[in-house]
């Protein structure tokens, strides 16, 4: 089961669940206003909505995602699909503890080796780089800069504004996520193989 967290629009989140069906159990979002959440409900996906405004540190918020992720079915992969909210080393490494069999991966708008943060199709338009590509790694402490799992490429057309390179983006931002839960999938399958 995969378990994703969610800031926004929710379009890679909708697109997968055609793709995953019930596989794709559970969503925890950070935002209330957020349109994942009416995705969610209508795709039938149980939510849980943790405000990042509802806490006073970021320690106090992470570890209500914590418990909310305790209240998900069991799950082996944590997708993080438009969260726009860096998570700390305390929280992977609770997580980790939590759930040592877990996997948590990152889609990132951007090569990692040239874009890190927030924005990346932003700056592909400001500058205006040929091409450009669409990045899933693990999430380790330091920022968009865990092992890659699965990249996908596309041109950026000298006519491109950020609302086009987006349309053409998105189709392969749900394929790269779901190469790379196919990856982490049967790895775990061939590992359960060998005990």
């Amino acid at each position: 089961m995969i378990v994703a967290l969610c800031s926004g629009q929710g379009r890679t989140f909708t697109a997968l669940h055609r793709v995953l069906g019930e596989r794709l159990s559970d969503l925890i979002c950070d935002v209330p206003t957020a349109p994942v959440l009416q995705r969610a409900q209508e795709l039938q996906v149980p939510a849980q909505c943790v405000s990042r405004n509802a806490f006073v540190t970021r320690a106090e918020h992470e570890s209500a995602i914590l418990a909310a992720l305790g209240k998900c079915k069991p799950f082996a992969i944590v997708a993080l699909l438009g969260y726009m909210r860096i998570l700390s080393s305390e929280f992977l490494s609770k997580l980790q503890r939590q759930w040592p069999q877990a996997e948590i991966i990152n889609l990132h708008p951007a090569p990692l080796s040239l874009y890190k943060g927030a924005h990346g199709l932003r700056h592909a338009i400001d500058c205006r780089a040929p091409r450009w590509g669409i990045s899933v790694h693990r999430v380790t402490p330091e920022l968009d800069a865990g092992p890659l799992l699965s990249y996908q490429t596309l041109e950026v057309r000298p006519t491109d504004a950020f609302e086009t390179l987006r349309e053409r983006a998105h189709p392969l931002e749900v394929t790269a996520v779901l190469d790379a839960i196919n990856k982490l999938l049967k790895a775990e399958s061939e590992s359960e193989g060998k005990r």
